[in-house]
């Protein structure tokens, strides 16, 4: 509980963030990472994989923007390092490896904090005045502008898609929420986000969840939740399935595993 709290005491973030939950979140995301590694490296790999062809594709390779980079466990920093002339890193929470590994770059990556939504301090403001519609509405609508630096030659969405809805409005209890809210919260972000990658000038590459699953200990699917707002995408260039929770991290009846796609577009 110690390294925990001080954890979250050393992280880079805005008052919104904490206020959010989302402080919070990255704190639980390294300590699982930390609980079941063996679990998470073949989708770490993957996800660098899918990354790294993505800058294959890229003509010019002057700057790439990753969001939702966290700790870069799943972005292969020095490959992208070693290829770019800028690297840009963005979260909305920075820990300090982060930090410290845009120092020592000699200016060649930058760690910055960036909401990938563009709503996020308006949701903290009025988090207590806000119905469920009027939240729904403001991830429909989020609109975050460029990402710093501006345009890239590689934009990188790195397993965030499903959660840019999700996290910040699970503390959240606004007038006409309904077993739903966080649901619709979550596909509204997510389909937002996918207009802004589209609208993106470089090659850009996603990687998401497609789906939940909870999968027995003899392997049998129980259980299967398709992501909100990833319907309308086409067939992913890669897939693979990320074990995000084996038995008894998430229950003892059952493993959670997230079914991830990587899709790759333009140029």
């Amino acid at each position: 509980m110690l390294a925990e709290l001080f954890r979250y005491l050393t992280l880079r973030c805005p008052p919104w963030a904490r206020l959010l939950g989302l402080a919070h979140e990255h704190v639980a995301i390294r300590q699982r990472h930390r609980r079941v590694p063996e679990a998470w490296a073949p989708h770490l790999e993957a996800s660098r994989a899918a990354i790294l062809a993505a800058a294959g594709r890229c003509p010019q390779h002057r700057r790439v923007v990753v969001i939702g980079a966290g700790d870069c466990r799943d972005v292969p920093v020095s490959e992208l390092v070693a290829q770019f002339d800028a690297v840009v890193l963005t979260d909305v929470v920075l820990g300090p490896e982060l930090r410290q590994l845009a120092r020592r770059s000699g200016g060649k990556i930058r760690a910055e904090v960036w909401d990938a939504t563009g709503v996020l301090a308006a949701l903290a403001q009025g988090h207590d005045d806000l119905t469920a519609a009027q939240v729904e509405a403001l991830f429909a609508r989020g609109d975050p502008g460029l990402p710093p630096g501006g345009e890239a030659d590689l934009i990188v969405s790195a397993n965030c898609i499903s959660q840019l809805g999700v996290v910040p409005v699970d503390r959240l209890e606004p007038e006409g929420a309904d077993d739903g809210f966080q649901s619709r919260c979550g596909a509204a972000a997510a389909r937002r986000h996918l207009q802004w990658l589209a609208a993106r000038a470089g090659v850009r590459v996603l990687v998401g969840d497609r789906a939940r699953l909870d999968i027995d200990a003899q392997g049998r699917e129980l259980k299967r939740e398709p992501v909100p707002g990833m319907e309308r995408l086409r067939a992913p260039d890669r897939t693979w399935r990320w074990m995000l929770a084996p038995i008894p991290e998430w229950d003892r009846g059952y493993h959670r595993v997230h079914e991830v796609g990587a899709w790759i577009d333009g140029r």
